[in-house]
């Protein structure tokens, strides 16, 4: 079991990353995406549901991670692809959308805008998951705004 929770917890083992391992995470969602929009091709609610479903694994697999790599650990970016999925729903997969959704992502993960920053101090996994869901959020309707993709 401690190798199934490294495994997802670290995004399969791109938080080992020496460098910037949020970013690889990051990096390794928007493979996640291009896989369920692209070969996959999941409508938007079934790409919704996925995403759920990993937030939900998150915070069962950071939960249980922490005391491996500690609350919120760097190695741990299973929280990074769920906020990646986040930011890419309903969005469409082109160049300036990955690129654009991408930086504004990593910027608010690392700059923890209100509540960000309260979120991130939940205990547990959700503690782990909740900071970058709210980073991601934000990212979207950004990205929603810049690439004029409304609603």
């Amino acid at each position: 079991m401690r190798a199934l929770i490294i495994l997802l917890s670290t995004g399969c083992y791109t938080g080992y990353t020496p460098l910037a391992p949020g970013t690889a995470g990051s990096i390794a969602g928007i493979g996640l995406v291009w896989a369920l929009t692209g070969p996959l091709g999941l409508t938007v609610p079934f790409y919704l549901l996925a995403t759920a479903a990993l937030f939900v694994l998150g915070v069962w697999v950071s939960s249980r991670a922490e005391p491996l790599f500690g609350h919120d650990g760097p190695r741990i970016v299973i929280d990074e692809i769920a906020g990646v999925l986040i930011v890419f729903a309903g969005m469409p997969f082109d160049l300036l959308t990955v690129v654009t959704g991408f930086v504004l992502f990593r910027v608010l993960d690392i700059w923890k805008p209100f509540p960000c920053d309260r979120a991130q101090r939940l205990s547990g996994g959700l503690g782990v998951m909740m900071d970058d869901v709210v980073a991601a959020v934000y990212a979207h309707l950004l990205l929603r705004i810049v690439t004029g993709v409304l609603p």
